[in-house]
């Protein structure tokens, strides 16, 4: 039975791309750090038969007013369930944030022509004390979330089929003798590379 305070929410973008290629980017999680603004890492964990679990590397979503929040890297458990026939994904957030009792949901990728999709993002949330306001707090967050993680996905999914075979990836390991925060600092700092290698 569903609790009387759980919010659910859809938001929807139409993609000029085939809608198994779509999936695709969405259930292969080593695509997220390519997709998603705030994903540097995304890792397997154990799982039990039938789903995946995942850890989640990333920055903070961006606040209200469209600049990155906190600071920092933070990790989180997801459970997942892909169904390629349908192609779907559903997720459910392990641990939450503060103020929210549980969210979860499902992406779902909708043929629209051979060209063309159109994806859906679900969430169902619930708040720890089920007021109103706390309800359209986490909303808002959710909200925001959303159409910026499906405005990166038609992004890179639109321009990657333009530039089919033009791309490439690689993969290389550096030990380095400081901390992570020194290390993410230098990475950040995209814009002195060229002095500084």
């Amino acid at each position: 039975m569903e609790h009387p305070g759980m919010r659910h929410v859809a938001h929807e973008i139409n993609v000029a791309v085939p809608a198994d290629t779509v999936h695709r980017l969405i259930a292969e999680v080593e695509n997220w750090p390519r997709i998603f603004p705030s994903v540097v890492h995304v890792a397997h964990e154990e799982a039990p038969e039938g789903e995946e679990r995942l850890r989640i590397w990333e920055t903070a979503p961006p606040t209200e007013d469209g600049t990155s929040g906190e600071s920092g890297l933070r990790s989180r458990p997801l459970r997942r369930i892909v169904e390629p026939a349908t192609l779907r994904v559903n997720f459910q957030h392990l641990v939450t944030e503060a103020h929210v009792a549980g969210i979860g949901g499902a992406w779902l990728v909708e043929p629209r022509g051979e060209n063309a999709s159109l994806v859906r993002l679900l969430h169902e949330f619930r708040a720890e004390d089920d007021t109103p306001g706390t309800l359209d707090r986490i909303g808002a967050k959710v909200d925001r979330t959303a159409r910026t993680e499906l405005a990166a996905l038609r992004e890179l999914a639109e321009r990657e089929a333009a530039e089919t075979g033009l791309t490439f990836s690689f993969e290389d390991t550096v030990l380095v003798d400081g901390s992570a925060k020194d290390v993410y600092a230098f990475l950040n700092e995209a814009h002195l590379w060229p002095e500084r290698l």
